[in-house]
């Protein structure tokens, strides 16, 4: 990645707006976005968004960006499913952005303590019953 890519100004709203389109300050940005959006939203146009990803990024940025999105869901639900908990550093360390962005919200959060949703587990055991 350039120095010049770095220095770019990344606009995060896109995070929690689902109904933002165009750049986020990074290359074929408008693109990325309206395909990792389609992924998830069955009522977008995944072929449409494809191509114009395709056309933007050519097909192995095409496929990177896919499989990026793959193994984002893959770990997310896997961390969901095993219970991962923030531990009190990174707890403490990202409270403003997880409220910024609304991430407190998410089913994960259920097993974080100080969300005010769940208690914590002490062990492995305590989260399967």
């Amino acid at each position: 990645m350039s120095s010049d890519a770095l220095d770019t100004e990344i606009d995060l709203g896109a995070i929690v707006d689902r109904t933002f389109v165009g750049d986020v300050g990074i290359p074929s940005g408008a693109e990325l976005l309206a395909f990792a959006t389609a992924v998830h939203d069955a009522n977008a146009d995944l072929d449409a968004a494809r191509d114009d990803l395709a056309a933007a990024v050519g097909i192995d940025g095409l496929i990177e960006a896919a499989a990026t999105v793959a193994v984002f869901n893959g770990l997310v639900r896997v961390a969901d499913g095993t219970g991962i908990q923030l531990d009190e550093g990174l707890r403490t360390f990202s409270h403003e952005d997880r409220s910024r962005f609304g991430i407190d919200e998410y089913a994960g959060a259920l097993h974080t303590i100080g969300t005010g949703r769940a208690r914590r587990v002490d062990t492995i055991g305590e989260m399967f019953g």
